[in-house]
């Protein structure tokens, strides 16, 4: 048994892992939040597999992780194996761990050992779901059981990655993990956002790139980016996130113009520059840090507070995992982290602590009810049905007041949506509608459709409907005379 000292809920989580593998669970996906220590408990699970004379998988997509993972695995007494292109001197066919840098596997299938696993972690499994590279590992490894670990278990259009026999969701949310002071809080500082209502949506569900560049890479637009960030700018290190690479570049140059200390990392820039640059951003020298996507997975600096973000996505995991990269909580105790919304990604997800329930047959969407609002005074999310900020104090009257009517009219929504799908009324609402000259669905549902008898059918009684409320509208007469007729004919009918 692992000697390795878990938190309750890492517990919960390792005793689900085995639990399922025992049961004869072939595929299982385990979600945990950023900075919840996924890689501390699979150490400790990993520990326990071992010790029955099993071989563990480690998988990762980045190089990054592979180190990252081989040191925390070391810290707590294990001895991997790592498999990865220029790493040879650390790799070993005999040992019980191997952490495999999955496209290294895949290239080299066929020159290395006929290793055997008999379990098989997926890091990071939203990235590597259902590619060729993963599908080819595990078809090598038909026999092992497989556990999924991700903090976004959905896939870009918002369902549940599919393919897996359990799920194990909702181990621990962040604003739990929140409470326990173990990832910053969450705070939404103002940002004028890039007006996107003319870009394009792609088949995938992203934004069209040629949009997106037209509408946001304008010098007036970055300009205004910078000075609303500058309103703000208490000096805590940043990253900014850009469209493209020409947009990440006037970034940083127009931050530079401002004063404030600034570098760029990005696919199409020299290795030894991305690494000057990631290294003057942990090490303090520069401020902001901008790139596209370099820093969405595999970069881990606590010490990030503000994130500027500048790339509007429809996508939320991407979003999620952006969020990720300023909200752990950093070793200076500013406790929470500061986000510049300036592409309106807030408007599309919401808060990054939001609770969220996935579905493999729905994509996420948001509800009126879980929705937070915004402190105008301390920008903090506020989920409770509260009049006063719980943060700072600040009487939000107005703000809870627009909330509680978005929840009574989504409310009436879905009420209304039900009745029409079991009634298939939407015909004689839209004629009542265009009689009224104002939505008819209040009026046909508390003075119209209470007239109808059982033993006329409902089709029947709408196309009647639909008939006297255009013969209504013709003539100009009120639509109570619509009331009257139907009364009169389901008395003679009655």
């Amino acid at each position: 048994m692992s000697t390795i000292e878990l938190r309750d809920y890492q517990l919960d989580a390792k005793n689900r892992i085995l639990t399922n593998i025992k049961n004869g669970v072939q595929k299982q996906l385990l979600e945990m939040p950023t900075s919840s220590g996924k890689t501390y408990m699979a150490a400790s699970t990993i520990s326990d597999i071992i010790a029955e004379g099993k071989k563990v998988f480690f998988i990762v997509a980045d190089s990054p992780l592979v180190f990252q993972t081989y040191k925390a695995f070391r810290n707590v007494g294990l001895y991997p194996s790592i498999l990865k292109s220029g790493s040879s001197r650390y790799f070993n066919e005999y040992a019980d761990i191997q952490i495999v840098m999955a496209q290294t596997y895949k290239a080299r299938m066929d020159k290395i050992p006929d290793l055997h696993a008999d379990v098989v972690f997926c890091d990071e499994a939203h990235y590597m779901h259902d590619s060729n590279t993963m599908n080819k590992i595990l078809e090598r490894h038909p026999d092992a059981f497989i556990v999924g670990m991700t903090g976004t278990p959905i896939d870009e259009k918002g369902f549940l990655l599919s393919g897996y026999d359990k799920y194990e969701l909702n181990i621990i949310n962040i604003r739990e993990l929140q409470r326990r002071k173990m990832v910053a809080i969450d705070r939404y500082f103002p940002a004028t956002p890039m007006d996107i209502t003319g870009v394009r949506i792609k088949n995938t569900g992203e934004f069209n790139d040629k949009d997106l560049d037209e509408t946001c890479n304008q010098s007036y637009i970055i300009k205004d980016i910078v000075q609303g960030y500058l309103k703000f700018n208490e000096g805590h290190k940043a990253i900014c996130f850009a469209i493209n690479i020409d947009h990440a570049e006037k970034l940083r140059d127009e931050f530079l113009n401002a004063g404030i200390k600034a570098g760029v990392v990005h696919s199409k820039q020299k290795k030894f520059l991305n690494d000057y640059w990631f290294e003057s951003s942990k090490k303090g020298r520069i401020q902001v840090l901008v790139s596209v996507s370099s820093i969405i997975r595999g970069y881990d600096d606590t010490e990030i507070v503000d994130m500027i973000d500048c790339q509007p996505t429809n996508s939320l995991r991407k979003q999620i995992q952006k969020w990720g990269r300023c909200c752990r909580m950093d070793s200076l105790g500013v406790g929470y982290a500061r986000i510049f919304d300036f592409g309106s990604n807030y408007d599309r997800f919401l808060a990054w602590s939001m609770p969220r329930l996935y579905s493999v047959d729905k994509a996420f969407e948001v509800r009126p009810e879980d929705k937070s609002i915004v402190c105008f005074n301390c920008f903090e999310p506020i989920y409770e049905r509260t009049n006063k900020c719980p943060n700072c104090g600040v009487i939000l009257t107005e703000q809870m007041e627009k909330k509680e009517r978005e929840i009574k009219d989504n409310l009436r929504v879905q009420e209304i949506k039900e009745i029409q799908a079991l009634t298939g009324s939407s015909g004689a609402i839209e004629s009542l509608t265009r009689l009224l000259g104002y939505n008819a669905n209040t009026f046909y549902y508390t003075k119209v459709l209470p007239v109808r008898v059982a033993s006329v059918d409902l089709d029947v009684f709408n196309s009647e409907v639909i008939r006297l409320a255009n013969y209504c509208r013709r003539k100009g007469y009120k639509p109570y005379y619509v009331v009257a007729k139907i009364r009169e004919k389901m008395e003679v009918v009655n």
